[in-house]
């Protein structure tokens, strides 16, 4: 059955600044050395990188399903809250039982050229080393001396934000918060036309939307604007609005790569010797199913495909209005801002466990930083005279096999999807943070560590007003609501280290070099093949991950 407008909102359109920008292939070559599948955050990086390195001399093609929207960069309009444009532009792709069957996961993805990259706001925090030791130590050697800093420099790491966040982060390191979290500025990706090239804002600062870091653009600037060279040779070629039917093996270790015409319905297939499947956690699992690398593997291993959907939990915010840092008073005023990340040391105690098995994100007057809530017509402060600040916790999470995806090679594209709801505070406390951290907590247990964590940064600030309750039950503020699709990952995940418990040591779908098992020269490049829901935004990860697999690719 070929894909014939299954999913719904999804965009099948080819605009005139699709074809003024980009030319999709239309070449009588159909044969290339890479194939990859996806335009996102993995598959667009790896093939930039490709083809920065071998675009001279080999013939690269990048296929997605999504149409050109960029560079409307939508996630940024101003008024619209950022919840609202989530739900617009997210697709269809998959069905869930009712709400109250306790699973259940949030939003939907957004599938345009570029991805996800486009609906993002640019963050790029890091893994730190006690969640890169459920990786395998060749990755994890690798990501840490190489990979991860590699991938800051290719989105364009932000230095400072200017010199109160570099006042308050000084501060905060000559804490006690100090012997437990690695205090710094948040890593952004720097893509902003009022900062200057340290990235210190101009004095016109945000004043209209702007974009971030996104792969289209990326891309974009490889295959140039209105290209017109030969597309029988060596180079990037792109082809949008193709959804991948399928991926068959054919002799010689080439691979058949069927896809349909989103517009059309014009079917084409292209061959390769090694193809990259990068359409994300739920995508890149249902093609594995309607592919030959399917029936290769056994059956302990298909049992595995597609399960293990994660994402990491993240709490609400707590928010308080505040005058001034410290016992010198260090000001923070209305047009001040920062935004400021705690990432844990892993510290465990005496029974071995990892105290903090989370992260603390701070914002200083969030409208000022935030690229989608920039309106100055907004009156945004309860307290004009004072700051507002919030913090929230943003925790590891291990691979939950209940989670999975429903999917097989006759299931029309839309499977069911079983999460489990963040809500339900039993699945963390009993399973997912013992997991990662080894201690088992109640629930009051679990909201004192919040409650005072939570007390023990906003102590340190002067004329507090608190606009949050604390957390936990009875009207106070619950911590969690739903899991989202935003960072799930783990449904075709590499292998993994376990350091905790020894149950956790998961047969894997994908090996060290992200290739699937009994299958040459068939990868995958998302977040699906990661090990573990890093409590940072996982988007570095996986751009260290591209530029790890372009380098196995070349060598």
């Amino acid at each position: 059955m070929a894909f014939n407008r299954n999913y719904q909102n999804l965009v099948e359109e080819q605009t005139n600044a699709h074809t003024r920008l980009i030319r999709d292939y239309d070449g009588t070559n159909r044969d290339f050395d890479y194939i990859i599948i996806g335009s996102g955050m993995g598959g667009g990086i790896l093939a930039d990188d490709l083809a920065d390195h071998l675009g001279s001399h080999k013939r690269i093609l990048l296929l997605d399903v999504g149409s050109f929207i960029y560079p409307t960069h939508v996630y940024n309009i101003s008024r619209f809250p950022n919840s609202g444009l989530a739900k617009h532009f997210g697709v269809s792709n998959f069905w869930q039982q009712s709400e109250n069957s306790g699973f259940k996961i949030g939003e939907e993805p957004q599938m345009a050229f570029g991805g996800r990259s486009i609906f993002w706001s640019g963050l790029i925090p890091q893994a730190q080393s006690w969640e890169l030791d459920y990786f395998p130590d060749n990755v994890k050697s690798d990501l840490k001396n190489t990979y991860l800093d590699l991938a800051g420099d290719r989105m364009n790491e932000s230095i400072t934000m200017g010199d109160k966040a570099t006042e308050m982060v000084n501060f905060f390191r000559s804490t006690s918060l100090n012997d437990d979290f690695e205090i710094v500025q948040t890593p952004r990706a720097l893509h902003q036309p009022y900062l200057n090239a340290n990235g210190i804002p101009k004095d016109q600062f945000y004043t209209e939307p702007t974009g971030v870091f996104n792969t289209a653009e990326l891309l974009i600037n490889q295959v140039g604007l209105t290209p017109g060279n030969s597309q029988e040779g060596p180079g990037l070629f792109v082809k949008l609005n193709s959804f991948v039917e399928s991926v068959k093996d054919i002799p010689f270790d080439w691979h058949e790569v069927k896809t349909t015409n989103t517009i059309t319905g014009e079917e084409t297939i292209f061959y390769s010797p090694n193809v990259i499947m990068a359409a994300g956690s739920i995508e890149s699992p249902k093609l594995i199913n309607r592919s030959s690398a399917y029936h290769k593997q056994r059956d302990d291993i298909k049992q595995q495909i597609g399960f293990g959907l994660t994402d990491h939990p993240v709490t609400s915010e707590s928010r308080a209005s505040v005058s001034s840092l410290g016992p010198n008073g260090i000001p923070i005023g209305v047009n001040d801002h920062a935004k400021i990340i705690f990432y844990s040391r892993g510290e465990k105690d005496s029974n071995g466990h990892i105290k903090f098995p989370f992260n603390i994100e701070m914002n200083v007057n969030h409208e000022y930083w935030h690229l989608r809530n920039n309106d100055p017509s907004v009156p945004v402060f309860s307290t004009p005279s004072k700051s507002k600040v919030d913090i929230k916790f943003s925790f590891a999470n291990c691979l939950d096999d209940e989670n999975g995806i429903l999917s097989h090679a006759h299931d029309g594209y839309k499977p069911e999807i079983r999460f489990k709801r963040f809500s339900n505070l039993g699945n963390l406390l009993q399973s997912r943070f013992p997991a990662v951290a080894g201690w088992h907590k109640s629930d009051q247990d679990f909201f004192n560590l919040l409650n005072g964590t939570r007390n023990r940064v906003f102590e340190l600030f002067n004329g507090v007003e608190w606009e949050t309750p604390e957390y936990g039950g009875n009207g106070k503020q619950w911590p969690f609501g739903w899991g989202t699709v935003h960072h799930a990952c783990g449904t075709l995940r590499m292998p993994w280290k376990s350091h905790l418990h020894d149950n956790f040591n998961y047969e894997s779908i994908v090996d060290e070099n992200l290739q699937v098992k009994n299958s040459k020269g068939l990868y995958v490049c998302d977040m699906s093949v990661m090990p573990i829901s890093t409590a940072a935004n996982p988007v570095r990860t996986l751009a260290g991950l591209a530029l790890r697999l372009s380098s196995h690719l070349r060598s």
